[in-house]
């Protein structure tokens, strides 16, 4: 699997990028995004089939991903979709801090179309 670099924004101080990944047609788990050396600041999400998202994560690319959980035991969702476009604060992704490789997952299939979210990352 390629590895997706993050594309960097012109800005002073610390550079501002972002990350895609994409969710396929008919698919239910985004590309990995490697969030190495960065501090997540948003994720811009786009219009999707009805799904709630949560997450995977691993240490390694090319490793065993696992799914996220809260303190209570349950799936750490962080958004329950219906239709429209959104964006997920920082605060929404504190607890992917210290995980390198993180997977966006989708509970239903995108059945209509493939689909890209973006990390907005600063680092």
């Amino acid at each position: 699997m390629a590895k997706v670099i993050a594309t960097l924004l012109p800005g002073p101080g610390r550079e501002n990028g972002y990350i895609p990944v994409t969710i396929a047609k008919d698919g239910t788990v985004s590309t990995i995004a490697d969030l190495a050396g960065f501090a997540v600041l948003g994720l811009l999400v786009p219009t999707l089939d009805a799904a709630n998202l949560t997450f995977q994560v691993s240490n390694l690319s090319d490793g065993t991903f696992y799914d996220l959980y809260d303190k209570a035991g349950a799936t750490k969702t962080i958004l329950t979709m219906g239709t429209g476009a959104k964006a997920i604060e920082s605060l929404d992704l504190d607890d992917l801090k210290g995980y390198r490789f993180v997977k966006i997952v989708a509970s239903a299939a995108q059945a209509t179309a493939e689909r890209t979210l973006i990390w907005i990352v600063k680092g």
